[in-house]
């Protein structure tokens, strides 16, 4: 009886154990994809901001353009 005991308290901890290690590899994993997505929103608003500004000079230099085209 005391052996059956011991062996479901052993594998209950190994168990424990292994749960524990899964947990902080799976954290490992949710942290990498936490700083990927967060680099990924970085970039974006980068291009956000620069695809702003190239639409900005785009509205100027067609503005430009028609100032020549119209200049006699």
């Amino acid at each position: 009886m005391v052996n059956k005991v011991s062996d479901i308290h052993y594998k209950l901890v190994s168990e424990v154990y292994e749960l524990k290690k899964d947990f902080a590899i799976k954290q490992e994993e949710v942290q990498a994809l936490y700083m990927e997505v967060k680099q990924q929103r970085n970039l974006a608003e980068k291009y956000q901001i620069e695809n702003k500004h190239l639409k900005q000079q785009i509205k100027q230099l067609e503005e430009e353009q028609e100032e020549l085209l119209n200049y006699p």
